[in-house]
């Protein structure tokens, strides 16, 4: 076997092995959302005039496996972000932040997100179901759209009653 044959065999390899994580972080992501195992963190953003003081919270989608460990974000974003279940996550995400802006009418925060989520069923009820609830949330809400998915799907990113920030600009 000559040495281009053996880097072919490894490199089939380590796509097989890929593949194998890649299934699995879906199929743990997927048992979190169903054991409602998710909490969302909250990352101060400083005001640029005066760092002392928060402008807003970041709401960061946390995702934790079976013993409770959080998954990082890093591992599992990149599978789910063109699937069923990265609509899902942002669903679970804005829910839970609109749910925050509701209990706390002092808190500004951001929730990231693909534009590819903004039609899909379940993220547009929470949406539309929280506003009805309390229309200041709109005042308060920043959705963070991902650069990537703000290019590929422009004509959904018409955001009414909100901020918007393109996330990784």
């Amino acid at each position: 076997v000559d040495r281009r044959q053996r880097q072919m065999c490894i490199r089939d390899k380590l796509n097989i092995a890929i593949a194998k994580r890649d299934s699995q972080t879906i199929q743990m992501v997927d048992a979190a959302i169903q054991h409602k195992q998710t909490l969302l963190a909250y990352q101060p953003v400083m005001m640029s005039c005066d760092p002392r003081q928060v402008g807003f919270y970041e709401g960061l989608i946390r995702v934790m496996d079976a013993t409770g460990r959080i998954i990082p974000a890093k591992d599992f974003i990149h599978v789910i972000e063109d699937t069923e279940l990265g609509r899902r996550i942002d669903a679970l995400s804005l829910n839970m932040g609109m749910q925050s802006l509701f209990k706390k009418p002092d808190l500004r925060l951001s929730i990231n997100m693909s534009a590819r989520s903004i039609g899909f069923g379940p993220w547009k009820r929470n949406f539309y179901r929280w506003l009805e609830r309390d229309e200041t949330i709109a005042e308060r809400l920043i959705l963070e759209i991902t650069e990537s998915s703000a290019m590929s799907e422009p004509h959904k990113v018409c955001l009414l009653y909100t901020s918007d920030a393109a996330d990784d600009l």
